[in-house]
């Protein structure tokens, strides 16, 4: 992350932005994993309505190979600036669909990220519940109470074990461990009782943890690079 000297002017605005920021409803299908998000443009217009005077941001796009990386940059009219560390997409398919899907991903969870926006959870299951009828005035008390909220089916437990497979196998690591640490910063309880909130949970995580460890490669192979340009100089010298 690159900053201006000084970032106080920004920290006050990013204040006021987190004050005022009305988070959007999800109002697109992820077939993947049968949920709904925010869209970018949803994501982009909360973020403008609750901007201050002065304070604005930009985005810069690259692409190297396969792969989009995106660059979140804050703007004051102070002059101060913070440039976030670009965040690198794979993309799967060599062709314009599949890198513009993976531009938009890039900036639609950077801005999420940078700006702290959200999205409302889901009311399918509460709205099941309200025509639901009433508990028998006999039943036994203390009995565990059923979650409301959809439940994730075999199916999608089964492709984010695949997921998880992928990403242990490329991070070099069992997939039990992954697994746990992903449950564990998604607050998810049980396997057994998941909903789909829960695997949508896992799955953010899960994105966050591969994306964090391939900067974290990058950085590592730049390192190694530097050095070995430097060994290179000291024996020209």
């Amino acid at each position: 992350m690159k900053t201006s000297e000084s970032i106080s002017e920004i920290a006050k605005a990013l204040n006021e932005v987190r004050k005022n920021i009305k988070q959007p409803e999800k109002s697109a299908n992820n077939p993947f994993f049968k949920s709904k998000y925010v869209m970018l443009e949803g994501v982009v217009d909360a973020i403008d309505k609750a901007l201050p005077k002065g304070f604005t941001y930009t985005q810069e796009v690259t692409s190297d190979g396969n792969q989009i990386s995106v660059s979140t940059i804050l703007l004051h009219e102070s002059g101060q600036y913070i440039q976030f560390d670009p965040l690198n997409v794979p993309v799967t398919k060599n062709d314009a669909q599949a890198f513009g899907s993976a531009e938009t991903y890039a900036r639609r969870y950077t801005l999420s990220a940078v700006f702290g926006v959200t999205s409302d959870v889901d009311d399918d299951g509460n709205s099941a519940t309200k025509s639901a009828p009433k508990e028998a005035p006999h039943k036994r008390r203390g009995a565990p109470k059923k979650s409301s909220k959809p439940m994730a089916s075999q199916e999608d437990k089964d492709t984010l074990k695949d997921k998880i497979a992928a990403l242990s196998k490329e991070m070099a690591m069992e997939p039990k461990p992954l697994t746990v640490a992903s449950m564990k910063n998604a607050k998810v309880t049980s396997w057994k009782e998941m909903t789909k909130d829960d695997l949508n949970a896992m799955d953010h995580e899960l994105t966050t943890e591969l994306m964090e460890f391939r900067q974290n490669q990058k950085k590592q192979e730049d390192k190694t690079a530097e050095a070995g340009d430097d060994f290179l100089d000291n024996l020209e010298l």
